[in-house]
């Protein structure tokens, strides 16, 4: 059993100049061949990571990663699924040192009580539920070795709009659920959130993330309109919209050890668009 007393009273010195991923960190991200995640697996990889990729078996044939990614096929709303695939990575690593969930989908904006039963419990099962199921899987292999959750939630989470009831629903629930959880598996693995505001991925066009073919929009098609696009921006005190390596970089300080200190919190990125 790991010592995190002693660990706690005489912290190691921090690497300042290595704030990321280190060589050799061990990651599983699920949802991995979307517009965040692919980002996420591509970047770890640069840095010298291990990464396993879980996603549907259509996006990961429509979506493939580079070769060095270990993708395997999961159903994030079948819990044997989910536990099959974590038995896989346990089989081939003895430890995991990250868990990221990216998996979300949304459905077209519409009024709260529009939403059949079906297309409500659709949008939970995935943004919510799959979130706990992955970490229930996850933490086994994670705790004796201090590891790091960093869930995806959203900005809609806080800051909600007419027409995302069941999206903001969700993304809240993933808030709360990361908050007890870094209160529960603490002090061995630490539990964090971000919430993204717009970012540039097919997401934003509309797509519900529930397609793969939903990668192939054309950023120009994404806002509608130029001035659509420009009054999006204008909205934005940074002044321009996110790309998914905006999204990477903080959750990658997140799971590293630069944050060690840090747990049971949401960062938003949003270029200040909503101040929560």
């Amino acid at each position: 059993m790991t010592d995190h007393s002693r660990s706690a009273e005489n912290p190691q010195p921090i690497d300042f100049g290595r704030l990321s991923l280190q060589q050799g960190f061990r990651l599983v991200v699920v949802g991995s061949n979307g517009g965040i995640g692919s980002a996420l697996c591509q970047n770890a990889l640069a840095l010298g990571a291990d990464v396993v990729g879980l996603d549907t078996a259509a996006a990961i044939a429509e979506r493939p990663l580079p070769g060095k990614v270990w993708s395997l096929p999961v159903d994030v709303l079948d819990p044997t699924s989910i536990a099959t695939a974590f038995t896989k990575i346990t089989e081939r690593f003895s430890q995991i040192d990250g868990l990221v969930y990216v998996s979300g989908i949304g459905e077209r904006p519409m009024a709260a009580l529009a939403h059949s039963a079906e297309q409500w419990d659709r949008t939970q099962d995935v943004n919510l539920r799959g979130a706990f199921l992955a970490a229930k899987a996850a933490a086994p292999i994670l705790q004796p070795f201090a590891g790091s959750i960093v869930f995806i939630s959203s900005g809609l989470a806080v800051n909600v709009e007419p027409g995302f009831a069941a999206y903001s629903a969700s993304k809240a629930g993933l808030i709360a659920f990361a908050k007890v959880l870094a209160k529960e598996l603490a002090p061995a693995v630490r539990v964090n959130v971000v919430a993204p505001g717009l970012v540039l991925t097919p997401f934003l066009a509309g797509g519900t993330g529930s397609g793969a073919a939903e990668a192939s929009a054309s950023v120009t098609d994404w806002f509608g309109s130029p001035e659509r696009g420009q009054a999006m921006r204008d909205a934005i005190p940074l002044k321009r919209i996110a790309v998914p390596d905006d999204i990477v970089a903080p959750i990658f300080f997140l799971l590293g050890s630069g944050a060690r200190f840090v747990t049971g919190q949401t960062l938003h990125i949003n270029g200040g668009r909503y101040l929560p």
